[in-house]
């Protein structure tokens, strides 16, 4: 079974194609903007790296935030684009259960920094266990992490500003990779549809109409 792995929801564009368990090849490219135009040529040069044709796929999977505003937007556009067009299911995974290296047993909370900007530092949350997520994700100051972090086994993600937790913790970050291994895993028909998580209110305001 071949997967397409998408990330845009953080500082990278990067896709990724793995088979069962094998990773095939991966592309990543670091940014802060303009995933929208680089997003297509990306996943182009994965393809061609790997000799596969995109009627080859079984799945796309994306990671659908919670995340940048616009990136996640671009990346599950595009994902459902293409899981429309090649007739194959589209695959939505948070950016915490699409940690590196996340573990598939026991109790995890998957930790991500928000805010990182004191005294309003925050971070988003989710409680996953055996490997899918066990609740929504939400958006947590340090107090909060760290009381529910207290029925966690281990705790995954961003966790260099959270002293408390330093005994428990391993650092990681969503990726592409980790994204397809998950949407891999799943067993047909057991789907998590490829919508944007929006934690909270994007930062930009609505344009306003020009009055003449």
């Amino acid at each position: 079974m071949l997967v397409l792995g998408i990330n845009t929801v953080a500082d990278v564009c990067e896709a990724a194609l793995v088979e069962g368990e094998r990773v095939v090849a991966h592309v990543s490219e670091p940014m802060t903007q303009g995933h929208d135009a680089r997003l297509a040529p990306v996943v182009q040069q994965l393809m061609s790296q790997a000799g596969v044709e995109f009627t080859q796929l079984d799945r796309v999977a994306v990671i659908v935030g919670p995340g940048s505003f616009t990136g996640v937007r671009v990346g599950v556009a595009f994902a459902r684009a293409l899981g429309m067009t090649l007739e194959i299911p589209a695959i939505g995974v948070s950016s915490l259960e699409a940690l590196d290296d996340l573990p598939r047993e026991g109790k995890v909370l998957g930790v991500l920094a928000a805010k990182r900007r004191p005294p309003h530092r925050t971070w988003w949350v989710q409680q996953i266990v055996a490997g899918r997520a066990a609740g929504e994700a939400g958006e947590l100051d340090e107090a909060g992490v760290v009381t529910l972090a207290a029925d966690a086994n281990v705790i995954c993600g961003e966790t260099a500003d959270l002293p408390a937790l330093s005994a428990r913790a391993a650092a990681a970050r969503p990726g592409a990779i980790a994204a397809a291994l998950f949407a891999a895993r799943l067993a047909a028909g057991d789907f998590p549809a490829a919508r944007p998580i929006y934690v909270r209110e994007p930062d930009a305001a609505p344009m306003r109409p020009v009055r003449s």
